[in-house]
Formats: structure tokens, sequence, C-alpha cells
């Protein structure tokens, strides 16, 4: 069966290879000091209020500004596949699905994000731009030596 084609007005898809192995980009998402070095939603500063990586595991993460984003993982395959609900505390009515793939390419990681259930075209393109910037400091973080 194929699967449906998802709405490109209210689905986000984005690509990115990274100059790193496919483990270390993989923790980059799970790890709450990695995530706070790269994931800055709308350019704010995050503090990893708890995260718990694993199926039916839940995350908190709280924004510089007083907002909160919180999720659950749905799917999760090291170091492939991670799928988790992203939700505004603020609108929790509007809650979204995000899955990201990490595909091998020699000693790269291209890294595909889907941001799902985005529920007006302008929202799309704030997370766009969002995810966009996240994912080159993100870049910039990988590209640093690996700490020991």
């Amino acid at each position: 069966m194929i699967p449906p084609t998802p709405d490109i007005r209210t689905t986000l898809v984005l690509r990115r290879t990274f100059a790193a192995d496919r483990p270390r980009v993989f923790r980059a998402w799970i790890e709450p000091e990695a995530l706070q070095r790269w994931l800055k939603p709308n350019g704010l500063n995050l503090r990893v209020q708890s995260l718990d990586a694993r199926v039916d595991g839940s995350f908190q993460f709280d924004l510089e500004n007083g907002t909160s984003i919180i999720g659950t993982y749905l799917d999760l395959v090291p170091p492939e596949k991670l799928v988790f609900t992203w939700i505004n505390q603020a609108q929790p009515e509007q809650g979204t699905v995000v899955t990201v793939d990490f595909r091998e390419q020699g000693s790269s990681t291209e890294v595909v994000l889907t941001h799902r259930n985005l529920r007006r075209p302008e929202l799309r393109v704030r997370v766009e731009r969002g995810w966009g910037l996240a994912l080159d400091t993100l870049a910039e973080v990988l590209s640093a030596a690996p700490t020991q």
C-alpha cells in the first residue's frame, strides 16, 4: 500500500546532510546537553526540563520566554529514526508530529525531518524557518570536535 502524499501546505519536509556519523547525529537529538546547544526555537535558549528517550517516554523543554514545549516519543529506533509529538503548552490543541529519519551517507548523515499537522500554511512557514535555523546550528555543533 502506498502511503498518502502529505499536504505540502501543512506538512514540512527538510533534508540536511551533516559531516558526522549517524550515531553522533542521533545522540544530538536525545541527549539533553546536546539539545540545549543547538535547539533554539524562535532563537530562544532552551532548557531540557525532562527527557525520557524511549517509546512512550516524554520530554519537556522550557524556553527562556516562559513557554514550554512538551512531547511524547511515538517511535524510536537508534540510530535510524525518531517520531515524537511537539506541543506548545500555551496552545495544546495545536499539537503536531515530528519524524526524523537518519540516513547513513558514508561518513556523513542525511537527516530528513518531516513535521506534520501544521494546521495553517503560515504556521508551516514559521516552523520551516525555525527548524532551518536549528539545523544550521546543529551543523555548527557537529562540525566542532567531538567532546570526550
